[in-house]
């Protein structure tokens, strides 16, 4: 009976053992946990946050000054793919970035007949849009659009102009417009 009772005993000093065991682990993982519930089920951290817009600096656009009519003299050649038809260049005496962020410049585009049409635009190169300000008239001067709104600039495709400016001349890599000289220095070369 002896071999029993020290059996019984070991069995109720291995179960304290266990459970001194158990709640020592519990405790030591404890302030693990949070750190262990900010990661995905793949152990990853998330990627997204809470984002509180009423903390954001809202955007304000600039007032906007119409330039003089586009001279010839002044006029630089976009180069564009040989699929374009289109023939489009940039007023240089136009070119400004203003402090908001928005290139803005008179556009003229022509057509393989030689027929002109002339805007005046503003290119948001963070939200990948486009505003036209003023058309050009018969008279050679600026008629300002009544109640111009940002369009989305569209995606390539044939005489896809402004798409064009957007990708590989008005917009640097981090999606900032390149200041006036930057841009006259792109084209010229």
């Amino acid at each position: 009976m002896q071999g029993a009772t020290c059996f019984a005993t070991w069995r109720v000093g291995e179960k304290r053992f266990f459970f001194a065991r158990f709640l020592l682990s519990l405790t030591l993982s404890a302030p693990i946990y949070p750190l262990h519930a900010k990661r995905d089920a793949y152990g990853m951290e998330k990627e997204y946050f809470d984002f509180d817009e009423s903390r954001a600096e809202q955007w304000k656009e600039s007032e906007v000054t119409l330039p003089p009519y586009p001279r010839d003299e002044n006029l630089l050649v976009v180069p564009l793919p040989a699929t374009d038809t289109l023939k489009i260049y940039i007023d240089r005496a136009s070119l400004s970035r203003g402090p908001d962020r928005v290139a803005r410049f008179s556009l003229v585009v022509e057509s393989p007949s030689g027929a002109r049409n002339v805007f005046h635009d503003g290119l948001r190169c963070e939200t990948r849009e486009y505003k036209t300000y003023a058309i050009g008239s018969p008279g050679l001067t600026f008629t300002p659009v009544k109640d111009a709104v940002w369009r989305p600039i569209p995606r390539p495709a044939n005489n896809a102009f402004r798409y064009q400016l957007y990708q590989h001349y008005i917009c640097d890599t981090h999606a900032s417009a390149r200041t006036p000289e930057d841009l006259v220095r792109l084209l010229t070369q």
